[in-house]
């Protein structure tokens, strides 16, 4: 009986857990399919096409990066309501719940904050993304290195934009994880970097995703000259060293 009891008590208390992080896991796809639907219309419907084999794709693609948004803003909120005399003196005097809570009795003030932030951090990253054809145009401007890797086809272009993307979301992530781990070292010092406002987070990502996305982009056009050139040098050698010149460009953009 004791232990049915106990199960019982383990299920219950269980329960919250698993309910708050179901809902963090359907807020970041809705707020995923915000920001595709906003990156679609930025872009074009030509170039989103070509970037992701479908609008899941994007969501997908995008909802890791809406978790983190919603884990920084989770973090935020939380260090706001543990210190009411700072937040008070921030907010003309209101309390954590006067100021983000709903109804008569200032309910749901941290859902409320959390939701607040993370979408303000999502806009941030919204405005912030390129369109990955920029990317795509500057690889074309070498003709003969570009057909090598993309090959010579009528698709060549729209296979270099949905490389592009998926560089743009990868750069995004790792920013969004740098960040993270900023916040959680001191909420001081990255409150000082990048502001206390509610789109600080998205700040945060939006700046470091920029310089990780340039930096590979050049990384990639090294890559793909020195890879240029190790192919005349010896074609034989280069295939049986690589097997592609796709292949040759990756591992020379890991290595660099």
């Amino acid at each position: 009986m004791k232990r049915i009891i106990v199960t019982a008590l383990l299920v219950f208390a269980v329960a919250p857990v698993a309910a708050s992080v179901a809902a963090g896991g359907s807020d970041a796809t809705k707020n995923a399919s915000v920001a595709c639907t906003a990156l679609k219309a930025k872009i074009g419907a030509t170039t989103f096409a070509q970037a992701y084999t479908s609008f899941g794709a994007c969501v997908s693609a995008m909802t890791s990066v809406e978790q983190q948004n919603i884990a920084g803003a989770q973090a935020s909120c939380t260090a706001e309501q543990a210190d009411p005399v700072a937040f008070a003196s921030l907010h003309g005097g209101k309390t954590f719940a006067q100021f983000y809570g709903t109804g008569k009795n200032d309910k749901n003030a941290l859902t409320k904050c959390v939701s607040t932030k993370a979408q303000a951090s999502s806009k941030t990253e919204q405005l912030a993304r390129t369109n990955p054809s920029r990317s795509c145009r500057t690889l074309r401007t070498q003709a003969s290195t570009f057909a090598l890797r993309f090959g010579t086809a009528s698709n060549a272009f729209g296979k270099c934009v949905a490389w592009a993307a998926s560089l743009q979301t990868q750069s995004e992530n790792a920013a969004s994880a740098t960040c993270r781990t900023a916040q959680d070292a001191s909420a001081t010092t990255f409150a000082s970097s990048y502001g206390s406002s509610a789109n600080a987070f998205g700040k945060c990502v939006s700046s470091n995703a920029s310089v990780e996305a340039k930096a590979k982009l050049q990384a990639t056009i090294a890559a793909t000259a020195a890879c240029a050139a190790e192919r005349t040098a010896n074609v034989a050698a280069f295939n049986s060293k690589y097997g592609s010149f796709k292949s040759c460009v990756a591992q020379n953009t890991k290595s660099s």
